[in-house]
């Protein structure tokens, strides 16, 4: 207990430390933005785009089919603006939405095919600022899934609530302390909700969000988060519910590269995979950055822990790296292979590889197309799981 809650005092102190102003996304690390905090309303990344934000998108994420006119090479389109431009916003307040839904084909070994298509995201988001107040919400509705952000609690047909928070900022933003459902502050905030880096540590951004409080610094150099943990009010029972602490802090390196450090920590009476007493943990590191503009690479390694009651801690790990080659503004093309041991005896380590194309191809709009293979081993011989994904999403 002793070394756990040392750990938590080393990052409370590297995320309380000093420096200055941040910025942007996990690949526009290439556009020399390292951080997130002035392009997003979330501090750590995702969500609300501030009006900066939207400007940076337009001018820096989607295909531009004609030549700039002289003189307007920084002004982003009337587009860049909520529903492209068709609505002002007052000053204090940001709107934003996204839709996005997918065709998907599973190939299990021993198992027939099948074809799905999958609604997965329609969502409003609005963030708020007055004085030193800040207030960000989310409002959706999913055909089916989801279930751990569900509002209403229908078989089918679902209002979610991905995250809502209020907090307050000081010196200009770069802290900001805050209380509601939010992110867990871990890893890279990439959108592969699905990566085994995500739902191992279950801290995706689909429906992985949890309650509690957070501090959150954002200098030039340093920035980082450090969350208490209450667990997810929009399930139950209460045993369920985890409790604990989550937390990253990350460095840029010059303008291109950021290395970084994660940490979690959760009790819970009955744990959603077992439904025994359960703490678990997540300590990894994370790299992102840009040998040129063209190329990034993401990377990310986390050792995971697992103590069941009544049984001896295991011990297993995670990890990722992407490659991610933009050759035109707009049009990227990602590989990606992970690694998963699941934190349990005798488990052995699963492979996985990711080929991705994805065009930025209008304002506001991106395809994206993911062949997925992994290969997973079990007591009766391995068993390999091919997936094909095509998703279409529009951002308001």
């Amino acid at each position: 207990m002793a070394a756990r809650l040392a750990v938590v005092a080393v990052f409370a102190l590297l995320v309380l430390a000093s420096a200055r102003e941040a910025r942007a996304y996990p690949w526009m690390v290439r556009h020399a933005y390292t951080g997130c905090a002035m392009c997003h309303a979330d501090p750590t990344g995702g969500g609300v785009l501030t009006e900066y934000g939207r400007a940076q998108g337009d001018l820096l994420l989607r295909t531009k089919y004609r030549k700039v006119p002289e003189g307007e090479e920084g002004e982003p389109s009337k587009t860049a603006g909520f529903l492209w431009g068709a609505l002002d916003t007052p000053e204090w307040l940001s709107l934003g939405g996204s839709v996005r839904s997918a065709l998907m084909r599973n190939a299990v070994t021993g198992v027939p095919a099948t074809n799905r298509w999958i609604h997965m995201e329609s969502d409003l988001r609005a963030f708020a600022k007055a004085s030193i107040f800040r207030a960000g919400a989310s409002l959706g509705y999913l055909h089916e899934g989801g279930r751990a952000a569900q509002v209403t609690t229908r078989a089918k047909d679902n209002l979610v609530g991905r995250h809502y928070w209020i907090g307050v900022a000081f010196k200009e933003d770069l802290w900001l302390v805050r209380a509601g459902r939010m992110n867990l502050p871990f890893g890279v905030r990439n959108v592969e909700h699905t990566l085994w880096v995500r739902s191992a540590t279950r801290t995706d951004i689909n429906d992985g969000q949890q309650h509690g409080a957070s501090v959150s610094y954002n200098g030039e150099k340093l920035r980082g988060e450090l969350m208490a943990v209450v667990g997810n009010y929009q399930i139950g029972p209460d045993d369920y519910r985890e409790r604990g602490w989550a937390g990253f802090t990350e460095y840029a390196l010059g303008d291109r590269w950021a290395i970084g450090a994660s940490t979690l920590g959760t009790w819970a009476l009955r744990d959603k995979a077992t439904g025994v007493t359960t703490h678990r943990e997540a300590h990894g590191l994370m790299l992102r950055g840009a040998p040129f503009e063209q190329l990034v690479l993401l990377g990310e390694a986390t050792v995971l822990v697992r103590a069941p009651a009544g049984t001896d801690t295991s011990y297993g790990f995670t990890s990722m790296l992407q490659a991610d080659w933009e050759p035109i503004q707009g049009v990227h093309f990602l590989i990606t292979g992970e690694t998963l041991k699941d934190a349990r005896e005798r488990s052995k380590t699963s492979l996985g590889g990711w080929l991705s194309a994805w065009w930025f191809f209008l304002p506001h709009v991106d395809a994206r197309i993911d062949a997925i293979v992994r290969n997973v081993p079990t007591p009766v011989g391995d068993i390999r799981a091919t997936t094909l994904l095509a998703q279409l999403h529009a951002y308001l």
